[in-house]
């Protein structure tokens, strides 16, 4: 293979299937990038089985072929040269790379591009596109309640579904539940219910851009492909059964606050200051017109801040811990969030005030 390609737009290639090289593997040809020309663009693909991330860079191709180089030292070297022109050559008798842009030149060893493994391609399944700032947007939104919990697969990953023209994600570690809703393009498609990786979903965010180019999905039994931006990214799924998230989100309440979200946001992060390290439990009176929220470290002091609010129904108490308040109320678009809660020892709700498309459920702790 003989090459010229532009360093920018290489690297830039390299970065991005490098999210789905594995970093710790038992087979070496994993810790590789799969470099193959086809027709005038070189493929750079990067895998660890449970998740392959493809894309297509503009090249001028004089002689064609493919070698696969390890993705630590072709980044790291890539990175390194200067904006120009690269002339990348491989001897497939030896398998060894030479790339020389200016006047650096480096020779590396890899591997044999068969060696690699071929991502599926999958051509039919449940189809529908989505906007990429819609989609970041809703994966933003619940990412961070997937549960690390590698006992309970299930719990590892965000459920999706799709259903009359609506797309679902859901996302669980059993202290906390996020739920997002928005529309797809596609009114009449086949409901799916799948779950999708926390890896996937974290590796897609980071990809996406703020755009309201598409993004083409496509579902079938056990995997799920993402298309987007000449870039594309297949995904396991993972097997096992989501719990019932309908059960979780409470759907009665005698307490409702409407509070400005960043108000509660910063009061909630200066608590957290003197929260128990241990719990992070910070307390939460609701009275008529205010919001008081307190935390206390025995053995350094106490916060108490008071945030005004608009109540509706008793007031009442509760305690929190607070990582989990803060992380819901840091992606919340809307300038106020609407609080629900039924008493002190049931689950909290937390709502975008303009809409009712994304719920957070929140579990109380007990505070002693």
């Amino acid at each position: 293979m003989r090459i010229e390609i532009n360093q920018k737009e290489f690297y830039e290639g390299i970065q991005t299937v490098s999210k789905a090289v594995s970093s710790k593997t038992t087979l070496p040809i994993l810790s590789g990038i799969l470099l193959k020309t086809e027709e005038d663009k070189l493929k750079v693909v990067g895998t660890d089985l449970e998740i392959g991330i493809e894309c297509f860079i503009e090249a001028h191709i004089i002689k064609g072929g493919s070698i696969v180089l390890p993705a630590k030292y072709l980044t790291s070297i890539v990175r390194e040269l200067p904006n120009e022109k690269i002339i990348l050559t491989t001897e497939a008798s030896n398998n060894t790379a030479q790339i020389k842009c200016d006047q650096a030149q480096f020779n590396i060893h890899g591997s044999p591009a068969d060696e690699f493994p071929i991502l599926p391609e999958i051509e039919s399944g449940v189809r529908f596109t989505i906007k990429q700032n819609k989609f970041k947007e809703i994966i933003d939104q619940t990412k961070f309640a997937i549960s690390k919990d590698e006992s309970k697969p299930f719990l590892t990953g965000g459920l999706l579904i799709i259903e009359e023209g609506n797309i679902k994600l859901v996302s669980t570690d059993t202290y906390r539940l996020a739920y997002r809703e928005d529309q797809i393009n596609e009114k009449d498609i086949s409901a799916e219910k799948v779950i999708i990786p926390n890896k996937t979903l974290n590796e897609i965010a980071k990809l996406l851009d703020n755009s309201e180019d598409l993004i083409e999905i496509i579902i079938t039994e056990n995997q799920i492909l993402f298309k987007f931006s000449g870039v594309s990214i297949v995904s396991r799924l993972i097997e096992g059964q989501f719990p019932n998230y309908k059960q979780v989100i409470p759907n009665k309440n005698n307490t409702k606050v409407i509070v400005d979200k960043n108000e509660l946001l910063s009061a909630a992060k200066r608590a957290s200051l003197l929260a128990k390290k241990d719990s992070n439990i910070i307390k939460i009176n609701l009275e008529k017109d205010k919001l008081i929220i307190t935390s206390n470290a025995p053995e350094i002091g106490q916060a108490y801040e008071e945030v005004s609010i608009s109540l509706v129904g008793q007031e009442t108490e509760i305690a929190f811990n607070a990582i989990y308040l803060m992380d819901c109320l840091k992606v919340i678009d809307s300038e106020e969030v609407v609080l629900e809660l039924l008493g002190s020892l049931s689950p909290g709700v937390i709502k975008s005030k303009s809409e009712d498309e994304y719920i957070y459920v929140i579990m109380p702790v007990r505070s002693a």
